[in-house]
């Protein structure tokens, strides 16, 4: 295989969830590249494990926090590997066309910024930034077998049997109309808080209990609708204090974004549980990356802005 000219594209579980897989994978291939390979993978922690311990054997180290965020995207479903064939310089074109990086930096023609990424981890597709990480990331979703391991090492096969291609795999896991996911940050977490609110309203003190129903009652009835009003939030969880536990109180107020120090959101979850509230599985990636990763408000198509400033990092 000649990397030079040879890259890898992974279009992750968010793209199949909101239904933008068979879109993503027609702009890829309009480019003129060369359908070499796909393939389905919902590899699990088996490949986290592998990625992160080839990363650590080149010193590169990004922090457990970017583990935990990885292992929630890759935890939503499966996910297509697509190897691609053009010219030199094809890492470069592939690089700009996606928006490397941090998302809230990128171009707003690059496609995650136009198909409306949520945050640099639930960024819709991967792509090798150079042939050292093409043959890499062949290695990783090609060579290596992840379905229906029988033993504790990790098989290996070059052959791959014959697919439909890329574009039927993704029509095969994009969800169809009427069950795709629509929401974005700002909606994910002012969901969460309602929901929160409407299993805890039976913990408000009786005292307090008539004005903030008065002030909910308002917030509600805005022509529009819109997220609840952060004050009202902040009173509804002040008035738990003693009745509820503190990370869900804490988790009320909580931003959500790196501004804001982050929860543990696997106690958290649990805890919530025990008041019978089951976050769904895009809330729970929507909301536990975006503390570590800002994440970009789309007031409308194709436009976005981000919420909060972030560092560097690799996409």
């Amino acid at each position: 295989m000649d990397w030079s000219r040879s890259l890898v594209v992974v279009l992750s579980p968010d793209s199949f969830i909101r239904g933008l897989g068979r879109r993503i994978v027609d702009e890829l291939l309009s480019t003129g590249c060369e359908e070499v390979a796909a393939r389905v993978v919902q590899p699990g922690s088996l490949l986290l494990d592998t990625i992160y311990d080839d990363l650590a054997s080149r010193r590169i180290h990004f922090g457990t926090y970017r583990y935990r965020a990885i292992d929630a995207l890759y935890g939503l479903g499966p996910s297509l590997a697509l190897l691609l064939r053009g010219s030199p310089g094809i890492h470069r074109r592939f690089t700009e066309m996606k928006g490397s990086g941090p998302l809230e930096r990128a171009a707003e023609t690059s496609l995650r910024r136009r198909f409306g990424a949520v945050n640099t981890i639930l960024g819709l597709l991967h792509a090798s930034d150079s042939p050292e990480e093409a043959e890499l990331d062949w290695r990783t979703f090609f060579v290596r077998e992840w379905n229906n391991l029988g033993r504790s090492d990790l098989p290996e096969s070059h052959t791959r049997p014959a697919t439909p291609g890329a574009r039927v795999l993704a029509d095969l896991l994009d969800r169809p109309p009427g069950a795709r996911e629509d929401r974005g940050f700002l909606q994910v977490r002012d969901q969460f808080r309602r929901t929160v609110i409407a299993h805890l309203w039976e913990l408000v003190p009786s005292s307090g209990a008539a004005s903030l129903a008065e002030g909910l009652a308002e917030d509600l009835a805005v022509p529009g609708g819109g997220p609840l009003d952060d004050d009202l939030v902040t009173r509804f969880a002040e008035s738990l204090e003693g009745a509820a536990d503190l990370l869900v109180r804490r988790a009320l107020t909580s931003r959500f974004t790196p501004d804001d120090p982050p929860l543990d959101v696997h106690r958290l979850w649990t805890s919530l549980l025990g008041y019978g509230i089951d976050v769904d599985p895009w809330s729970r990636a929507v909301l536990s990356t975006s503390q570590y990763f800002p994440p970009l408000v789309h007031p409308g198509a194709g436009t976005a802005s981000a919420l909060t400033p972030a560092g560097s990092t690799h996409g």
